[in-house]
């Protein structure tokens, strides 16, 4: 898969959207719309900011789940106690 193809994906698979995406990375949500159309293309630099930023996502959203079922499992442990 080319860079632009596989960039594409990852802003259109990303778990916000292309004007949160676009703060994140510090690129313009224009040209991130852009590059999911196919009217401008992917920049190694423009590419590695997307991925810098998705990974950090992931990072947090697994910590926060984490967070989560951690509660989740407390409060069932509590509320079986009672």
């Amino acid at each position: 898969m080319s860079l632009d193809a596989v960039l594409r994906r990852a802003i259109r698979r990303a778990p916000c959207s292309v004007r949160a995406l676009a703060r994140t990375t510090g690129v313009s949500h224009v040209m991130l719309a852009q590059i999911v159309r196919g009217k401008e293309a992917a920049t190694p630099r423009v590419a590695l900011r997307v991925a810098r930023a998705l990974q950090e996502w992931g990072t947090r959203c697994q910590a926060e789940a984490a967070r989560v079922r951690t509660a989740v499992r407390s409060r069932s442990t509590h509320k079986e106690a009672t």
